[in-house]
């Protein structure tokens, strides 16, 4: 399967026309129909922001192999990463606000945050 095939099936399935996702990633909506005829490629930019906004890994999406989705979040983190004590409100609103996100946007968010180091 074609990358264009995966992009056009991915969109489908969330129910997106092609304005829609060319309006979610930055694009034109002839762009996005480029891409699913295959006519162009997307950028590795834009490619990031695909898997980002369909939640695949970023492998699949452009070679179709490897794991497509990423596991499905547990609703508890696991009991060694909870902590005793109570976390002051900020940290609070900002792990509720990380723990509500897709794997593909914590992964984007902890990239990003990192380059603040």
């Amino acid at each position: 399967m074609k990358i264009g095939l995966r992009i056009k099936n991915l969109r489908e399935e969330r129910g997106y026309s092609q304005g829609e996702l060319a309006r979610r990633v930055g694009v034109t909506q002839p762009t996005v129909s480029d891409w699913e005829n295959n006519k162009t490629e997307p950028t590795v930019d834009n490619l990031r922001l695909l898997a980002v906004e369909f939640d695949v890994f970023f492998e699949w999406l452009v070679t179709g192999r490897g794991e497509r989705q990423f596991a499905p979040l547990a609703s508890e983190p696991p009991a060694e990463y909870r902590v005793a004590r109570p976390l002051p409100d900020d940290e609070a609103r900002l792990l509720d606000t990380f723990r509500r996100q897709s794997a593909a946007r914590r992964e984007a968010l902890l990239d990003f945050l990192s380059r603040w180091d």
